[in-house]
């Protein structure tokens, strides 16, 4: 079927259809939904169970190794990451990024079931685990479908318009005088047309010299990509940042609170800053999803932290960074930019291994690499230093005989120390909790831990409401005061406990997939990118010898990246497989497709100049950008091809035909590239953007040599074509 003959027959329906989408189009932009970020399904769960009066080392092995084992049994789970604490365990389940968005409530369900099922095998005193979905990571690969879904619609809509508008329009307005020759054959004349001449000849009369030309392009700029800026997303362009504030675990949430109030105070003193909210013990209910999220602990705090301009965030966050260090050293302060890198440090070596002393072996020697390399700073752990911890060693006989549980033991503990809170009341628009504590009989703190009275929340009845009981209360030998009396009695904690101590544990124990692991995390210096800052510490790190058992992964920045870039081009083989089918289809040959594929490398020697030359970083999108261009290429490829196939079979000579086939599409594919990059220009100082941006000019630059020069030079040596003149 001819589209454009149809178009001809039938141009009243075709104006009248592009005026309903030119007018729908128009209404659509100003009342379609608009969102600064893509809705995403959540993929990240969290399994939340408190044992209380255990170890890390027993909540790990008692509670969080047993629910391991049961949700990693689950189908679609990419990762299980846990942190065990003294009294309490968090398990982030994170589905796999391909998992449908109407089955992630179904592995959610999933999920219950199984942490349900392993409930049996809890020990006493643990709770009810608790799972929580309502919160999520952000990715790249579906951060950026919209864009790929936008690009092919308009690809596609811009191909019909070209079949039966563009025709139209050019019957109507466009009737241009062409200069022929003699012989009735068309002539280009110009300087412009002079000049693709004088190149194709004697591009087509030195072709291996071309070749060989080009393939030493090819191969500097494979040199020169070393050269360029690498990185995953840029920061986005925001008046706002966020301070994570983090004390070694056993601190409280008091100390946390004054030193936010100091900071708090410190930075509204300065001129570029306007509004400071804080936060202690978690990060806030999610309020921007490019951003990460902190575990839960009462050491942790965070400011959010509002400026007058992005423009005084970036020219003032490294001071402000350097005097909270030298101000708080022993608190770990990060002031962090909105990212859509979603791993809470930029860098990170993940030892991994059944040992924490080994481990802890292995991540000093990392430690001390970072520490000594000038490119990287803020240095940290997610494995604590061990703590001096209270330590009861629990004679579950003794005290299962009195009707006292673990849970008994913990709440009397702190009756006698901190106190329970109980309640709370205001003092003015101050809030104050009110606690229940217990003294001794002169009204003083318990100094001798083993005589703190343990007495049960729920006193048992058994052995007391039994006949020989109730016959006393009747004959009133047993007065109800007395029975109230036994009923809240307490026991000493000495008599259920065999021994009281100090001892220093790990107040946390990290695990992976079911394996103890342990990370040195850091960021880059100032003007250091972040993959650089990591290659030169990997060069040394993974020069450290790992005992058998163990291993070393990198995470943060460079396990998003690689996760992107496995979606990204996962399908890739496919797409190349259809293009190539496409094109044998089309040109019923192979050489001619053999001739578009070996000119898309190409693309990469003017991808690698601009990017050189305008200093951007070589990111996910200018990745997406040079993807782009290998379709722009191949059309003009075919475009070109279709051409010399046409000038050939109405006899034209080989050598006359390759270069009227150049000069014919000289102003369509130049056009079409020029429109492209001029479109490019505004978003060159785009944060997110610009990279792609110089990718498509760059890239459709060089692309259009190589569609009228080079495209031309392969076809004379495929199909044996001589040069006669």
């Amino acid at each position: 079927m001819d589209i454009s003959k149809w178009a001809f027959k039938n141009r009243n329906l075709v104006y009248f259809l592009v005026t309903v989408l030119f007018v729908g189009g128009i209404l659509s932009c100003y009342q379609m939904s608009k969102l600064e970020d893509p809705e995403i399904k959540v993929k990240l769960a969290m399994v939340v169970t408190t044992y209380p009066g255990a170890s890390a080392h027993q909540v790990e092995l008692e509670v969080t190794d047993v629910l391991e084992k049961s949700i990693r049994s689950m189908g679609n789970i990419d990762n299980v990451e846990s942190y065990s604490y003294n009294d309490l365990s968090l398990i982030q389940v994170e589905l796999t990024t391909i998992t449908p968005d109407d089955e992630v409530e179904q592995c959610w369900d999933m999920l219950r079931r199984k942490v349900s099922d392993a409930c049996a095998l809890l020990p006493d005193g643990a709770s009810t685990p608790i799972v929580k979905d309502d919160f999520g990571n952000v990715y790249a690969g579906v951060y950026t479908r919209d864009l790929f879904i936008v690009l092919a619609v308009s690809l596609l809509l811009s191909w019909v318009l070209a079949l039966v508008h563009v025709p139209l329009m050019a019957n109507r307005k466009l009737h241009p005088a062409v200069e022929v020759s003699a012989t009735g054959k068309r002539e280009y004349k110009g300087r412009t047309y002079a000049l693709l001449r004088t190149a194709l000849y004697f591009g087509l009369a030195h072709r291996w010299s071309v070749v060989l030309a080009m393939l030493a392009l090819l191969g500097l700029s494979i040199f020169g990509y070393g050269y360029m800026r690498q990185g995953f997303f840029p920061d986005m362009v925001y008046d706002q940042l966020y301070m994570e504030y983090k004390l070694p675990e056993g601190n409280n949430s008091t100390r946390v609170a004054r030193d936010l109030r100091e900071i708090e105070s410190y930075l509204k003193t300065r001129k570029e800053i306007t509004h400071v909210t804080a936060s202690v013990g978690g990060t806030p209910g999610r309020y921007n999803l490019v951003r990460s999220i902190a575990n839960p602990s009462l050491s942790y705090g965070e400011l959010i932290i509002d400026f007058t301009s992005p423009d005084d965030l970036v020219e003032n966050m490294d001071e402000i960074q350097e005097y909270l260090t030298r101000r708080y050293p022993d608190a770990y302060i990060n002031l962090k930019r909105y990212n859509l890198m979603f791993k809470k440090y930029p860098i990170e070596a993940q030892f991994m291994g059944p040992d924490p002393a080994v481990l802890h072996r292995l991540a000093d020697s990392a430690r001390y690499i970072m520490e000594h390399t000038p490119e990287v700073r803020l240095i940290t752990t997610d494995w604590e230093p061990q703590i001096p911890v209270l330590s009861i060693e629990y004679d579950q006989a003794a005290a299962r005989a009195l009707d006292l549980s673990r849970n008994d033991v913990s709440m009397s503990l702190l009756s006698a120390n901190g106190g329970i809170p109980i309640g709370f009341f205001y003092e003015g628009i101050h809030r104050d909790n009110i606690y229940l504590k217990c003294l001794d009989e002169e009204g003083k703190p318990i100094e001798d831990l083993g005589n703190t009275q343990v007495f049960s929340a729920l006193p048992s009845l058994n052995g007391l409401l039994n006949e020989e009981t109730m016959v006393k209360l009747k004959a009133g030998t047993l007065s109800k005061e007395e029975l109230v009396e036994s009923l809240m009695g307490s026991t000493p904690l000495k008599q259920i406990s065999k021994r009281i101590d100090i001892r220093w544990e790990d107040p946390v124990v990290p695990r992976y997939n079911g394996q103890r692991s342990q990370r040195v995390q850091c960021s880059p210096a100032p003007g250091i990118e972040t993959e650089k800052a990591r290659q030169i510490i990997a060069r040394r790190i993974e020069q450290i010898e790992l005992p058998q058992g163990y291993t070393l992964h990198w995470q943060g920045e460079k396990s998003a990246s690689d996760e992107s870039m496995e979606y990204l081009f996962k399908n890739f083989p496919l797409a190349i497989i259809l293009m190539i089918a496409i094109l044998i289809m089309l040109f019923k040959d192979y050489r001619k497709p053999i001739i578009i594929f070996c000119s898309l490398p190409m693309l990469l020697v003017g991808v690698v100049a601009v990017m050189l030359l305008t200093d951007k970083t070589f990111n996910f999108v200018a990745i997406v950008g040079t993807l782009g261009l290998i379709g722009m290429l191949i059309k003009n490829g075919i475009v070109l091809m279709d051409e010399i196939t046409l000038q050939l079979n109405q006899g034209v000579e080989p050598i006359t035909a390759l270069v009227d086939s150049a000069q014919s599409r000289l102003r369509p594919v130049t056009m079409a590239a020029l429109t492209t990059i001029l479109g490019m220009i505004p978003l060159l100082p785009d944060a997110m953007f610009g990279s792609l941006a110089a990718s498509i000019m760059g890239g459709l630059t060089f692309g259009t040599l190589i569609t009228l020069l080079f495209i031309p030079v392969l076809y004379a040596l495929f199909f044996h074509i001589k040069n006669e003149q």
